[in-house]
């Protein structure tokens, strides 16, 4: 009888440190709970997730400055507050689709080139044909006063808040017709160019019949033949492989390409100063990053073109630059206020 009653004794103690035991748990359980997005430790919430669109393949230095500069910079000085997902490639939609997913705060940060423009006329005036003469030039004007003022100015228009910009590269024109000797080789070529005001008036300039399409349906639209040619740098061609689909290349500069990586202004402007300050830091070294690899690579994917089969001629371009002056004096009509600066510009690169 005294063994049985130890024995219960046992059972007993050992049920009341279960019962507790199932106490603490469920107290731990409930402190660790809330539904406010907290981890275990109490300190840490959830990562707000910024969704960043580009329309460039992953060889292009938009993706690698992205992926290498942006995402990395972002979310190891934010402390994991924020995390970056990148969409390269036109996997959100082409280029004006992108832009208005932007303004509606469906994408957080991206990059545009002049289509800017239709929404933004201010980004019209760097577009300007034989406006800059070289890289050292595009720097002296773009990180200067005019290009702060340009960037400053686009929230309050269009809900976009300009924050860097950065090389498209000086453009080239490639065809699949004919080699281009002269301007009159450029004469009736149907090509493709961006959907941006100041791009249309510089090849109708030129003589060439113009057709905007999207630039992630630009190259089927080069292998099909709906155009003869395009118009871009000598990077954007050669990570667009389309040596695959051109014959031609000709060297006529006639256009520096800008893009500018900006973000919704109203989200920005939600974030706490220091994370504000994390993406602007951020974002300017991602551009800084993406010059360096953009001017970088000219004369190497210059090269690429020619080793896959391409002919490049380098015509004389002082016809060029006579038939571009029209192009000139319909922007100073429409926009009487900048023929002074944009006079000046081109005097900084004579």
């Amino acid at each position: 009888m005294k063994r049985v009653a130890t024995s219960r004794n046992v059972s007993a103690l050992l049920l009341v440190v279960f019962l507790l035991f199932l106490a603490a748990c469920g107290n731990q359980a409930a402190d660790s709970g809330g539904g406010d997005g907290a981890a275990e430790s109490g300190t840490d919430v959830e990562a707000q997730v910024i969704t960043v669109a580009h329309q460039q393949p992953d060889s292009h230095p938009v993706h690698i400055s992205f992926t290498e500069k942006l995402k990395p910079m972002i979310e190891e000085n934010s402390n994991g507050q924020l995390r970056v997902e990148i969409y390269g490639g036109g996997q959100l939609g082409g280029e004006r689709d992108v832009m208005e997913q932007t303004q509606a705060g469906q994408i957080h940060i991206t990059h545009l080139s002049p289509i800017l423009g239709t929404i933004y006329e201010p980004v019209n005036l760097t577009d300007l044909p034989y406006l800059f003469r070289d890289f050292d030039h595009v720097d002296q004007v773009l990180d200067g006063e005019l290009g702060r003022e340009i960037l400053d100015g686009m929230a309050a228009e269009t809900g976009l808040r300009g924050m860097a910009f950065i090389d498209n590269g000086f453009r080239q024109i490639t065809n699949s017709s004919r080699e281009i000797n002269s301007l009159e080789d450029v004469r009736g070529l149907s090509l493709r160019v961006p959907e941006a005001p100041i791009s249309i008036a510089n090849l109708e300039a030129l003589g060439a019949n113009v057709t905007t399409i999207a630039y992630n349906e630009l190259y089927s639209a080069l292998q099909q033949g709906v155009v003869d040619g395009q118009e871009n740098a000598y990077t954007t061609a050669a990570s667009g492989k389309f040596y695959e689909v051109q014959d031609y290349v000709a060297e006529t500069n006639h256009m520096y390409g800008q893009n500018i990586i900006l973000s919704n202004d109203k989200w920005f402007t939600e974030l706490s100063p220091e994370l504000q300050e994390v993406v602007t830091e951020a974002v300017r070294e991602t551009a800084r990053y993406h010059n360096e690899l953009h001017r970088g690579q000219e004369e190497e994917n210059k090269q690429l073109l020619v080793d896959n089969g391409m002919i490049l001629t380098t015509p004389d371009l002082t016809e060029f630059r006579e038939a571009s002056e029209v192009v000139y004096q319909s922007f100073y009509q429409e926009n009487p206020e900048l023929e002074e600066l944009v006079e000046e510009i081109r005097q900084l690169g004579q």
